[in-house]
């Protein structure tokens, strides 16, 4: 009886820990571009810390670094909507692979969103 009990309580506590690994929880809004989504950066942080952080904190694999200004620059001049659509479905660049998502399969639109508005925040830089 009492590994059974240690069981239910070990489960029920593994399942509430990765419900709380989302972010926000909000829902998409298909219909959302740069111009009329204001993003939510306390969301963003928690999804870039979660989520973003193995490869943008030191550059992995090809990744701007979050630190590397001249990166990000390069990357904000093609726009924020490029930016979104690139985190969102993935892209092949001349420095690497984003994968969709940033392979972050819990990740709503709005996450990633606010993820990319923390990124450019952080690196001190503005898309057009």
């Amino acid at each position: 009886m009492k590994k059974v009990l240690s069981f239910i309580l070990i489960s029920t506590f593994f399942i509430g820990f990765l419900a709380s690994c989302g972010g926000s929880g909000s829902s998409d809004n298909s219909d959302k571009t740069s111009s009329n989504y204001t993003p939510n950066l306390e969301n963003g942080k928690a999804v870039y810390d979660r989520a973003c952080v193995a490869c943008h904190m030191q550059g992995v694999a090809g990744a701007a670094a979050l630190t590397d200004k001249a990166r990000w620059e390069e990357s904000a001049a093609k726009g924020l909507d490029t930016l979104h659509t690139h985190a969102l479905k993935g892209y092949q660049g001349k420095y690497g692979v984003m994968l969709e998502k940033g392979s972050c399969a819990d990740c709503s639109e709005t996450d990633v969103y606010d993820a990319v508005a923390y990124i450019l925040k952080e690196a001190g830089v503005e898309a057009k």
